[in-house]
């Protein structure tokens, strides 16, 4: 199948610390073609990235993750391809690097008023008159997800009575949905001072959509048209990308569009020299714009609150200090910490702790990324709240933690490139190299990335959580003779076990309560005669049974009911769909070991290979199994002789 040649150079970067240090492009590589290939470098280092082949397809939209869609195709294949973020111009690989790639996305479709969203921002036309009162129905509507327009309220046509109606065009964030009234916050007007409107619509009025953010479509959506190309990486990216949404299959609005939304109406021109920005709990001398100040400060209270109910407390004093956007902006002797403006220029951030008896203060430099701030307030967070940011490992991680955590998720939100590190890199590194007790050099984001992902598993595990916040309010608190060994100590190997699978396994999305090991079922040999009956769910990872395996023992295992593996898909029995998903599995664990999976389906009869406890899994993509529904029972006996 040939491949177009877009005409123009494209390049990767390698994987970067998205929090500590912005992407960088690396050097623009030459994009050359060879027959059916064309091939991408990025550095010596880096293995060359080849597209393979191209295809187009159409179907349904089965999820929406970070940075990709999965879609179900006319032939019951299912395709999960990268796309490109809004504002982006490069496509995150599952390794974390970036391509620079040609890409256009088109969400457009008809929804139900009702389904507006309240900060979301839309456009009508309308009778307003210099009361700010409105008359008529509106029937049309159109939702602007895209920055398109900027608010208020335009005149159309003109009239002379002061207390006449004139057809405006009116842009406007939502405020309140009701079943027959939709009420906009608008700035003030030439035509009125009134900054909240009420217009009363049609009951079978819609909104149009018309968006390129691939977010705002939502599982169930119908995809008219995707054209993608397979890498050699094992990545499917997006070239170009046609969904028609309806009723009930519009994606939620991302919490950073939520605040873009909330905060529209502020300015987004930054101020020609610092000055305070203040919330309950931070405050800084900073040069960013009103807008984005109120931004980050929001991040920060939400932030602030889930640290507060997870560790049970919080500081009594505010976290302190300068972001700063633009070093030029300000004036000599201000920022008077050396190492703190170099952090500002090499666009990192640092929080620098203190204690004076009982009183304590964090004093923050860091740059405008969003990630860096919130990564250096959560250490004057701990600092301030309980003394210290306890051993290295600890602190960073936990920082890291403060930096991905969002408001009533339990899944995994980190950037790509940690992500892609962690599961390309080898060897892997252990537990007792990452808990390294005291306080050691800083390092790299790589570094970072393995601290961040042993505190995710005992933070979200609940095989380890109960352990995990009281084990970091004593390292914090620096309570003497407590450390991780003597905490998990006795736990080691399972936490090991866990750890590995976590790294085998992680990626956006992925939820390690739904996928902490059962230890606490027990198996047994079974009896000549013996059935034992194990339900499966299929929302969950690997789940163990009551079946100990003799090797050399054929056995006969039968799956009965049906479950779904997508929150939309259609109902499947323990075979499965086409592309192997919804299939019911088996393997064997023993001493810490987990075999290789076996294949069993609705009826299945195999040998033991080794002694061990039986476990299955319905298989789907691990990031992908919170949205399973339903379950199945499985039949276990010694096949009869």
């Amino acid at each position: 199948m040939e491949v177009p040649n877009t005409g123009r150079q494209l390049a990767t970067a390698q994987p970067g610390a998205a929090r500590r240090i912005r992407w960088r492009r690396g050097w623009p590589c030459a994009l050359w073609l060879a027959g059916l290939c064309c091939i991408f470098w990025c550095r010596p280092a880096q293995a060359q990235i080849v597209i393979e082949s191209t295809a187009t397809i159409s179907g349904v939209i089965e999820s929406v993750g970070k940075g990709e869609i999965t879609v179900r195709d006319a032939n019951d294949k299912v395709s999960s391809v990268r796309v490109r973020e809004p504002g982006e111009d490069a496509i995150v690989l599952k390794d974390g690097r970036r391509l620079l790639f040609e890409s256009t996305i088109s969400v457009t479709g008809n929804l139900p008023v009702n389904e507006i969203q309240v900060g979301q921002t839309i456009r009508l036309q309308a009778q307003v008159n210099r009361l700010g009162r409105t008359q008529g129905e509106i029937k049309d509507l159109q939702l602007l997800t895209d920055e398109v327009g900027m608010a208020g309220v335009t005149v159309l046509e003109d009239v002379n009575e002061p207390a006449a109606f004139a057809l405006c065009k009116v842009v406007g964030r939502v405020k309140k949905i009701t079943e027959t009234q939709i009420i906009l916050v608008v700035p003030p007007s030439t035509l009125t001072k009134k900054t909240v409107l009420q217009f009363r619509y049609q009951e079978d009025a819609t909104a149009t959509l018309d968006s390129n953010d691939y977010r705002r479509a939502a599982a169930g959506a119908q995809v008219t048209k995707l054209d993608f190309a397979k890498l050699n990486t094992g990545d499917l990216v997006c070239r170009h990308l046609e969904v028609e949404v309806s009723g009930g299959t519009q994606g939620a609005d991302d919490p950073d569009d939520k605040l873009l939304a909330k905060y529209r109406a502020l300015s987004d021109v930054p101020p020609t020299e610092p000055r305070l920005i203040r919330s309950p709990h931070f405050r800084f001398l900073s040069d960013l714009s009103d807008r984005e100040a109120r931004i980050v400060l929001d991040k920060l209270e939400t932030m602030f609150g889930l640290l507060t109910k997870y560790f049970g407390r919080g500081p009594t004093a505010p976290v302190e200090g300068y972001i700063v956007r633009d070093l030029s902006r300000w004036p000599d002797g201000v920022l008077v910490e050396a190492e703190g403006v170099r952090k500002i220029q090499n666009n990192e951030g640092i929080c620098f702790n203190s204690s004076l008896g009982s009183a304590r203060r964090a004093i923050l430099y860091a740059c405008d990324d969003h990630g860096v701030i919130q990564h250096e307030c959560t250490h004057g967070f701990c600092h301030l709240a309980f003394g210290s940011t306890g051993p290295t490992w600890l602190a960073e991680g936990v920082a890291e933690l403060g930096n991905h955590w969002k408001a009533g998720s339990l899944a995994v939100h980190a950037s790509p490139s940690i992500i892609g590190y962690l599961k390309q890199a080898t060897p892997k590194r252990k537990l007792l190299e990452i808990a390294i007790p005291g306080r050691t050099p800083a390092g790299t984001w790589r570094d970072y990335a393995w601290r961040w992902a042993l505190c995710h598993l005992l933070a979200y595990n609940p095989n380890y959580a109960d352990r995990f916040k009281p084990l970091a309010i004593a390292l914090m608190r620096g309570q003497e003779n407590v450390s991780f060994e003597a905490v998990y100590g006795p736990v080691a190997k399972r936490i090991a076990f866990e750890y590995d699978l976590f790294l085998q396994h992680v990626d956006q999305g992925y939820r390690s309560d739904l996928t902490a090991w059962q230890w606490k079922v027990k198996a047994a040999k079974l009896s000549a005669k013996q059935i034992v009956k194990s339900k499966v769910k299929a929302d969950y990872g690997w789940q163990a049974t009551q079946v100990f395996l003799e090797k050399g023992v054929s056995y006969d295992v039968a799956g009965v009911g049906e479950w779904q593996v997508a929150a939309t898909g259609e109902s499947v029995n323990a075979d499965g769909q086409t592309d192997g998903r919804g299939k019911l599995i088996g393997a064997i664990f023993h001493d810490f070991q987990l075999s290789e999976p076996i294949e069993f389906g609705k009826r299945h009869t195999f040998t033991a290979e080794a002694d061990g406890q039986l476990v299955l899994w319905c298989r789907d993509a691990w990031n992908e199994i919170a949205d399973n529904r339903g379950a199945i029972t499985v039949h276990v006996r010694r096949t009869p002789e």
